[in-house]
């Protein structure tokens, strides 16, 4: 059982590796390998339209736990965009949990994830500060804070709470856009009644850079 658990892992890391690589080396038909037919039906609509906006992204891929056929993986994202004649920088950040069969990924499921995409060379530094993981029907917190202020220059923020995520866009209308001081966005944020998962999408403008913010929180019983 020892030697069976240990190959497990091995192939385990494996998988991730050749999975980092491909991505990485955008090897898209070697990808298709790494996946049963519907996990990668599934992942290649969503990996096609995010090639779209971003051309360049450059992927860090860490297992942080292993159970026989799933892993937990830590991954980040980084990557440039041009919109409107301005180019934007993305970090994101993800916990993406993993099940395998016979060495190819059967399923996976985002669990945790923080994105933000702001104007290139600004200085400022937001901090998200948010659970990870709210009861079904708690009020919550949800804060952007801009870690060392420059000056006291007004901000102009909104906050949501995504319905469809194909349909955001960055408008006063739907983000509520309002001037406020420059320590950040704060917001008190009420989850939903069913499990599952809650997205929150946010926009900070100020006069040194411009910053969209979303963050996946999962909702439980």
């Amino acid at each position: 059982m020892i030697n069976s658990a240990l190959s497990k892992n091995i192939d385990n890391q494996l998988l991730i590796n050749q999975l980092e690589g491909f991505l990485n080396q955008r090897k898209d038909n070697l990808l298709k390998e790494l996946f049963l037919q519907k996990s990668f039906n599934q992942f290649n609509k969503e990996y096609l339209t995010f090639r779209k906006k971003y051309r360049d992204a450059k992927w860090s891929i860490q297992s942080v736990k292993n159970d026989q056929n799933k892993s937990w993986l830590d991954i980040k994202i980084i990557s440039t965009r041009e919109i409107n004649d301005q180019i934007y920088n993305l970090k994101t950040k993800q916990t993406v949990k993993i099940e395998t069969y016979k060495s190819k990924i059967k399923g996976y499921e985002v669990i945790d994830e923080e994105s933000i995409l702001n104007s290139q060379n600004s200085p400022l530094i937001i901090k998200i500060v948010s659970p990870r993981k709210v009861l079904t029907g708690e009020k919550y917190e949800m804060n952007l804070i801009i870690e060392n202020p420059l000056d006291n220059s007004l901000t102009a923020s909104g906050m949501i709470v995504l319905k469809n995520e194909d349909n955001k866009q960055i408008s006063n209308d739907i983000f509520g856009i309002k001037p406020n001081q420059s320590g950040g966005l704060f917001k008190y944020i009420q989850a939903p009644l069913e499990p599952g998962y809650q997205n929150i999408s946010a926009i900070i403008a100020h006069p040194k850079g411009i910053y969209l913010i979303t963050k996946k929180i999962k909702v439980g019983l």
